[in-house]
């Protein structure tokens, strides 16, 4: 059966390194070396036939009890491969909560008919709507055990339309990049040359001020991974304030999503670091 959920976590990853490369093995760096193929990308209008999406092979199954129920709404754009897999997925109009990563999740594992053009799969643009309500459940980890955690509690709604602005080429962004892979390819945007881009913010969220000591401003510094979805990950702060005020930038930041790096026409992850300025309200 198919379950999608996400772990509520408390505690915040700090594997960041700088933004400098991880050691990889020689095999590792000659393959990742090869330079993938630029493939046309079409637009869903004839005479190409768009892809389709095709239901669940496996049925869903949902939490029966829950609390916290919420509803998320997430735009984003994909290319369906000629395998019918979604690639390249990316916000355009993100919901800014929990909702964005369900959204990942579920369109990695959705699968289309492919577009074809004169009974030839080709790879097609597209925009994907989703509506999804997710909730806090109990529910066993791998090992067993009790866990609170993130599951979607019905069926997500999903709309395919039109795209906008579509590539004309594009490179298909790995499936599943294994995570040497990931930190070798992680750079600060500063770092990048002619024709390749810097993460972009779409989204913000605002952090709240709940200072330790009263009267504190300041900026705290947040390090972070941005993925090729544009999700922040390994979020970890990099310049301190006050424990309050650091915990609120890392719940704000958490939030934010953005069009990710580009390079060589491929989303791919880079590193980033977001200044988060702090000041006491006026009233205070």
């Amino acid at each position: 059966m198919r379950r999608v959920l996400m772990v509520a976590m408390l505690a915040f990853a700090a594997r960041f390194a700088g933004g400098q490369p991880a050691n990889v093995p020689m095999s590792t760096r000659r393959a990742a070396a090869t330079k993938p193929k630029t493939v046309t990308v079409y637009t869903p209008h004839k005479p190409v036939i768009r892809p389709r999406l095709l239901p669940s092979a496996e049925p869903m199954i949902f939490p029966k009890t829950c609390g916290r129920a919420t509803w998320g709404e997430s735009e984003l754009s994909l290319l369906v491969d000629t395998k019918g897999r979604a690639r390249n997925v990316m916000f355009l109009k993100p919901s800014g909560g929990m909702s964005d990563r369900f959204a990942i999740t579920i369109v990695s594992q959705d699968r289309f008919t492919p577009g074809t053009l004169n009974g030839k799969p080709v790879v097609v643009a597209e925009t994907l709507d989703l509506k999804m309500e997710a909730c806090i459940a109990r529910t066993r980890n791998s090992t067993g055990k009790m866990i609170s955690a993130w599951e979607l509690k019905s069926s997500p709604h999903q709309k395919i339309r039109e795209p906008k602005d579509p590539p004309q080429v594009a490179e298909l962004a790995p499936l599943k990049p294994p995570r040497s892979e990931l930190m070798r390819r992680v750079t600060r945007p500063d770092f990048f040359g002619n024709g390749e881009s810097a993460p972009v913010v779409i989204y913000s969220d605002y952090a709240n001020y709940r200072p330790w000591m009263p009267g504190i401003k300041g900026t705290c510094e947040v390090s972070m991974v941005v993925d090729a979805h544009g999700l922040p990950e390994d979020l970890h702060v990099l310049k301190k304030l006050d424990p309050g005020l650091d915990l609120s930038a890392l719940e704000a930041v958490r939030n934010y999503r953005f069009f990710p790096a580009i390079r060589n026409n491929e989303p791919v992850p880079a590193a980033v670091v977001v200044s988060v300025k702090f000041s006491p309200p006026q009233n205070q």
